[in-house]
């Protein structure tokens, strides 16, 4: 039961978690291409320009995180579903549907 419980709220974090990074990601794109708008309007080397690049490198880091915190949600609901399914390998999962 313990177990099963366990599979469960793996599945069920992915499925929470996985369309708000998604989200979060898209508006951190957002937020970058505008700081790029932004940036040709600034003066290179300038006290707001490096602002501007500052917070551009940082929704860049973020997006990068939020999409290996993804990919390492994805993959712990996959190995979840395979082992609720007794499947021992990744091809045989479209089988044991």
């Amino acid at each position: 039961m313990e177990k099963s419980f366990a599979v469960g709220y793996r599945l069920t974090s992915y499925r929470l978690t996985s369309p708000l990074t998604h989200d979060l990601v898209n508006k951190l794109a957002v937020i970058v291409g505008h700081c790029d708008l932004l940036a040709e309007h600034l003066k290179a080397g300038s006290p707001s320009a490096k602002r501007v690049d500052s917070i551009q490198e940082i929704a860049r880091g973020m997006a990068k995180e939020l999409n290996e915190y993804q990919c390492q949600l994805a993959e712990c609901a996959r190995s979840a579903e395979m082992k609720k399914r007794g499947v021992h390998r990744l091809d045989e999962l479209s089988s044991a549907s």
